[in-house]
C-alpha cells in the first residue's frame, strides 16, 4: 500500500499563530526611530554598525484567541556609554509609543517598559558599550 504524499508545508502564517514579535518590533522601531535595529543573531560586523540595536523575544503569553503579549529585551550598542544610554532611551520611547504609531506592521495594543535602560556590559564584545531595557508589547495574533 502506497503512503499518501505529505501535504506541502504552508509558508504563510496560520490562523492563531503568534506574530514574529522580533521581526515586527525590528521593523517598527527602525521605522519609528530611524535606528539600525535587527533581530538575533548579533551580526559579526557589530563594531562597524554601532550605534545599533537588537530586539530579542524572551517569552510571553497568549491572552486570548486573538491577543498575544510578548516579553522582549532590547540591547543597544554604541561607541560610548553615553551614546548607548541616549540611543536606548530614544528606542524605549519609540517602543512605548508603538500603539499610536500609524505605520506599524501589526496592531500593537499596548507597550509597557518593564525595565528602564541600564548599563549591561556585553562579555562577547567587551570593548563596545551596551545598554539594555525590557518591555512587554501586546498585539493581535495572526487571524
Amino acid at each position: 500500500m502506497e503512503a499518501e504524499p505529505k501535504p506541502e508545508r504552508r509558508r504563510e502564517m496560520t490562523a492563531g499563530a503568534p506574530v514574529d514579535a522580533e521581526d515586527a518590533l525590528r521593523r517598527d522601531l527602525a521605522s519609528a526611530s530611524g535606528a539600525d535595529v535587527f533581530a538575533p543573531p548579533v551580526p559579526s560586523d557589530l563594531d562597524a554598525r554601532v550605534p545599533c540595536a537588537m530586539v530579542e523575544r524572551d517569552g510571553g503569553v497568549r491572552i486570548n484567541e486573538v491577543m498575544d503579549s510578548h516579553n522582549v529585551t532590547v540591547s543597544v550598542w554604541a561607541a560610548s556609554w553615553a551614546e548607548a544610554m541616549r540611543e536606548a532611551g530614544d528606542l524605549a520611547g519609540a517602543l512605548a509609543r508603538l500603539p499610536s504609531f500609524s505605520g506599524a506592521s501589526v496592531q500593537w495594543r499596548t507597550a509597557q517598559l518593564t525595565a528602564l535602560p541600564f548599563n549591561a556590559p556585553d562579555p562577547a564584545h567587551p570593548d563596545i558599550p551596551r545598554v539594555q531595557f525590557a518591555a512587554t508589547a501586546t498585539c493581535r495574533a495572526t487571524i
